[in-house]
């Protein structure tokens, strides 16, 4: 059989997985039935623990070339200012602060790293039919010719987003519900106003909410929505423009739209992340509200999770159920958690009503200029606080009954490597398992043999 895995799909997510694939050696076919690379920018913000897997990958020097640090949140309401959040403060992560990045741009770099391991994306190959035996994986996929081929693969990845072939194909409920407001969008340049392009701005009034998201050299993406019954149609800029008239900062003119959108928001989640040998990852297993930008973020963890879990099992290494059952039991949580906060994210921000704005105001005004709770949110988006608490691998670790932050299944605190000197996160990011040893002169540890039989796969420290 081909031992190339099969990924289906070619964006953050799609390409996160194959580069981890590629780094611990396994062969990997990446196939895409789009012909070309998205033109508009989707995600924008790239969080914390989402960049340090990305340093593992080799790409955060590009990344931080081409993208902006993110400054603050600015809330207001009419006239006022109620608070600027400073963003960043009390991260623990070598990347204590938000990237804005297009993610047209965030592909390009994946995808030139991925070339440099030798894997070119396969554009117009659509995934018309899948089945599954005991021993691998039956794919058809479709060329831009018409051609249909038939490929054999031990393992295949649905990376392929909301409206997920892999996951109908699966037989695999999309559990949850759509949002009744319809919600445009606009990628837009603004005059006036005096905004700083390193902020977000949050503004509400009139029974109504605004939020502005700086990128690139000089682009906004603004956030509103449509008035009840007012339809699904395609929004313009006139549009957008009364939303910020009535609603935003003052003195604002939007003009020279790159992308105008309606849409409606769904919040759902995959009933099952495994069948078999088919795995979904991304959008392909939840799809919830932009509020917060933690969608890419998720899906980027999740291929970085189930990347070195699944090259593993390629290259029978360990017990490979275990391995890959602890996929869902670790992500398909964090996913549920960023559903909900998501959702409720965006009620509080673009709840209508008098008595929504009062509410909002006062919150605002006296818990979002309390340092303790910038930091609670910051923390919370930076997804740097995730522990998994479920699965077969937390299990062998015998995690207390009451998790803790430092306890198994928690992300490692950084520490200084003194010989030779290093961090450890950049220890642990590369494409091995490290083992620490913590010993005194009163309980030494015998090291002998203790990593015999591991290879190239365990490094000792």
């Amino acid at each position: 059989m081909n031992r190339e895995i099969l990924v289906v799909g070619a964006g953050p997510t799609g390409l996160s997985l194959a580069i981890t694939l590629r780094r611990y050696g396994v062969p990997v076919r990446l196939v895409e039935r789009k012909p070309e690379p998205a033109g508009v920018s989707k995600a924008l913000a790239v969080w914390s623990a989402s960049m340090e897997v990305l340093e593992g990958m080799g790409v955060m020097d590009a990344l931080l070339a081409e993208g902006a640090r993110l400054h603050s949140l600015r809330i207001g309401s009419g006239p006022r200012e109620l608070a600027a959040m400073a963003i960043g403060d009390g991260i623990d992560s070598p990347y204590p602060f938000p990237l804005l990045l297009s993610q047209a741009r965030t592909e390009r770099i994946l995808a030139a790293k991925l070339a440099e391991l030798g894997v070119e994306i396969e554009r117009g190959v659509e995934l018309t039919q899948l089945s599954q035996d005991q021993e691998g994986v039956t794919a058809e996929l479709k060329h831009p010719n018409g051609r249909v081929e038939i490929q054999r693969t031990p393992y295949l990845a649905g990376c392929d987003g909301a409206r997920s072939t892999v996951r109908q194909a699966l037989g695999i409920e999309f559990q949850g519900y759509t949002e009744p407001q319809t919600y445009l969008l606009g990628d837009v340049l603004i005059d006036g106003g005096g905004l700083d392009h390193n902020s977000i701005y949050l503004w509400w009034h009139n029974g109504g909410t605004v939020a502005l998201f700086p990128f690139e050299e000089a682009t906004w993406r603004v956030f509103a929505v449509r008035k009840p019954g007012a339809g699904d149609e395609a929004t313009t800029i006139a549009e957008l423009q009364e939303h910020i008239d009535r609603h935003g900062p003052a003195g604002l003119r939007l003009h020279d739209a790159s992308w105008l959108s309606a849409f409606r928001i769904n919040e759902r989640l995959a009933e099952r992340y495994r069948a078999g040998r088919c795995f979904l990852v991304g959008d392909a297993a939840h799809i919830h509200s932009p509020a917060g930008g933690q969608g890419m973020n998720t899906g980027i963890q999740d291929a970085v999770n189930l990347g070195w879990k699944l090259a593993y099992a390629a290259n029978g290494i360990g017990n490979a159920d275990l391995l890959l059952d602890s996929y869902e039991a670790e992500r398909r949580p964090i996913a549920r958690s960023v559903v909900k906060a998501a959702a409720r994210k965006l009620h509080l921000a673009f709840g209508g009503g008098r008595l929504d704005t009062i509410l909002r105001d006062v919150a605002v005004t006296v818990f979002g200029n309390m340092s303790a709770v910038q930091k609670m949110l910051q923390v919370e988006l930076s997804e740097t606080e995730i522990v998994y608490r479920e699965g077969p691998l937390v299990a062998l670790g015998s995690p207390p009954r009451k998790p803790r932050r430092t306890g198994v299944g928690a992300r490692a605190r950084d520490a200084a490597l003194a010989d030779p000197p290093r961090r450890l996160w950049s220890l642990l990011s590369e494409p091995h398992h490290s083992l620490l040893l913590f010993e005194d002169s009163r309980h030494p540890i015998p090291v002998d043999g203790i990593m015999e039989g591991t290879g190239d796969r365990l490094t000792g420290r």
